[in-house]
């Protein structure tokens, strides 16, 4: 009986100097500019660091990772804001809780010889996004609307993204593509004379485009109910997060790109390198989502979707700034 108590108190000791690590699953497309925050935190050891074990499930597609997250097999997601407007249209509560990025760091590229030299000049030609109803078709749809043109005088059609959009782009199946991260680099690379019709990965491009300075574009989303039940949970990983968006300004392109395992590098590593130097600055300093940049994200939304336009918004339930205060 003795030896017994002895083995409970050391056993209880120990827990007490381990705590168990909170489980919290994880949905996230592979890992890119737009999202190495997350993917870093995860190889840098910051979610262990905060007594987080997070699951990881990498998805394919953005649609992909929110149906995850609405179902309730994810806990939390990696999406972009423009969803948590999207649900709550539709009447769901999906909270955007830290920004990563505060620029959606897409450029729409024209090849040489194909007679565009400007967003009006897309009228009858033949865009690529990388799906149909993604973020990158609403972006298209907004720049079109600035040139005066309407969406359906240009086609829009699906290439991917990555090296399948490039591809397309180099076999003429598209006048014109919205390229993300390193697919930009990549492609003016081996084509210097393509045409930037819009570029958001600078400061001065961002405003060009949406006309402020911080475009909340990836970050961690999460249903209302799921934060309102494990509000420390969400608090450590967006310690974490916040952490990582820390190291990366600290560190060059080189050393960033050192932590990112061989197996999710892509393409050339200098326009992988070129993409990293390009994506810094646009990185979320302190996480937050402002309101007029949400203000901002809605007008694009509803350029693109009658229920947004119709709907009666309270933009400040789509996001909470809540758990990224110091």
């Amino acid at each position: 009986m003795k030896r017994l108590c002895a083995f409970v108190c050391i056993f209880l000791a120990s827990c007490a100097k381990h705590p168990r690590a909170t489980q919290i699953r994880f949905a996230v497309q592979p890992p890119s500019t737009n999202n190495y925050p997350s993917h870093l935190a995860q190889w840098l050891g910051f979610y262990k660091d905060e007594g987080l074990d997070v699951a990881i499930s990498q998805i394919a597609g953005a649609s992909k990772v929110l149906e995850a997250l609405v179902g309730a097999s994810a806990d939390v997601a990696g999406g972009v804001y423009e969803q948590s407007v999207q649900m709550a249209a539709e009447g769901r509560d999906v909270v955007s809780f830290v920004c990563l990025i505060r620029s959606p760091n897409f450029a729409l590229l024209a090849m040489p010889g194909r007679g565009v030299e400007t967003v009006a000049d897309l009228k009858g030609k033949i865009a690529g996004v990388s799906s149909a109803g993604s973020p990158s078709q609403f972006y298209l749809n907004h720049l079109l609307a600035r040139s005066g043109i309407a969406p359906g005088d240009v086609g829009a059609t699906a290439i991917g993204m990555g090296a399948t959009a490039v591809a397309a782009a180099e076999r003429g199946q598209v006048d014109a593509a919205m390229l993300f991260g390193s697919a930009i680099t990549a492609l003016q690379t081996r084509h210097p004379s393509a045409v930037i019709l819009a570029d958001t990965r600078t400061p001065e491009g961002l405003r060009a485009v949406f006309g402020v300075d911080d475009y909340p574009a990836s970050c961690l989303l999460a249903r209302r109910a799921w934060l309102d039940a494990n509000p420390e949970a969400a608090r450590k990983m967006a310690r974490a997060i916040l952490r990582s968006l820390q190291w990366i300004r600290g560190h060059s392109a080189e050393e960033i790109l050192a932590a990112v395992p061989p197996e999710f590098r892509v393409g050339d590593p200098a326009a992988e390198l070129a993409a990293i130097r390009l994506a810094k600055p646009m990185y979320s300093v302190d996480g937050r989502i402002r309101p007029e940049s949400a203000e901002a994200v809605k007008k694009v939304l509803a350029g693109s979707l009658e229920n947004v336009r119709g709907a009666n918004i309270d933009l400040s339930k789509t996001y909470t700034n809540e758990f990224v205060q110091p």
